[in-house]
């Protein structure tokens, strides 16, 4: 690969794609990530760190990420042969254990073909077939003044119909600023946790961070109030560093979750992608960035 990473520039802020970036994992998209973001020398972005100080499964920035909606693919899986998962490869089933997204599966990775203009890189990840699944994804990443424009378009290009999700874990993190409660997530609506760990301050339509977990230093919970929105937008600041990110989401949220620890404030919306075969979709993330 020619490239290991690009900055995408303008007079308002610079983005950094990593093409080539240091995960070898079977979690996280290897199409490409955002490593950082900086508008008037202020940064937007973290990585995933756990309590320890270690590098958790290896999250940088906004980092894309492919489930299958059930394990029907992964169950019917002989021992020691391969099952696909989009965005990352081909996974070897190495023994008859459930399937986990945290644990490390060796990984054929799929083969892409990347595209750069001077605002924008384009990653296509070409199909594989691998029991009857085939999916062909083309993601870009586009600069326009403050905003950052991350568009997909899916084929799926098997022989059975594709239930799956994209969700970006997105680490945010201002100017290094550890997490507490000065962050805050607003919404077009009301808002209903439902928290597995840690505690929140809430309102009718945001919430800040409360007290972390103790074992794991940490907070996770599910949103809802957000079904039937075809569409979909929130808005992360911090009022004592005078910045801010706004999120449109540009399809019908099928999940929302959110992880977060001192290192990262992770809002995950997640996009729906249900294809027979031959079938296409497209829907894009729209960041701005203010600071």
């Amino acid at each position: 690969m020619e490239h290991k990473e690009i900055t995408l520039s303008n007079k308002s802020m610079q983005v950094q794609v990593l093409l080539d970036w240091d995960y070898k994992g079977s979690r996280y998209d290897w199409g490409g990530t955002v490593g950082q973001v900086t508008v008037n020398d202020h940064t937007f972005l973290s990585k995933e760190q756990n309590s320890d100080g270690t590098t958790g499964l290896g999250g940088v920035g906004l980092t894309n990420v492919w489930e299958w909606k059930d394990t029907s693919i992964y169950d019917r899986t002989s021992m020691a042969d391969y099952f696909p998962l989009p965005g990352v490869g081909l996974l070897k089933k190495a023994d008859t254990s459930p399937f986990l997204f945290t644990k490390a599966y060796q990984v054929e990775p799929y083969h892409r073909q990347i595209s750069i203009t001077e605002n924008s890189v384009m990653i296509r990840t070409l199909p594989y077939f691998c029991q009857n699944v085939a999916m062909e994804t083309v993601k870009s990443y586009r600069i326009e003044e403050n905003k950052l424009i991350v568009s997909f378009h899916i084929t799926n290009t098997g022989a059975e119909e594709i239930h799956a999700t994209e969700f970006c874990h997105n680490f945010f993190q201002f100017d290094n600023h550890t997490i507490d409660e000065t962050y805050c997530l607003r919404f077009p609506y009301s808002i209903c946790p439902e928290l597995r760990r840690g505690e929140l301050i809430l309102s009718r339509d945001r919430y800040r961070l409360g007290a972390f977990d103790s074992p794991t230093n940490s907070t996770a919970f599910w949103i809802n109030g957000w079904e039937g929105l075809q569409s979909h937008w929130m808005e992360l600041s911090n009022s004592e560093l005078s910045m801010s990110v706004l999120i449109e989401d540009n399809f019908p949220v099928c999940r929302f979750y959110s992880w977060n620890n001192p290192w990262a404030f992770c809002p995950e919306t997640f996009a729906p992608i249900d294809l027979a075969p031959g079938e296409t979709t497209s829907y894009s993330r729209v960041y701005h960035f203010y600071a």
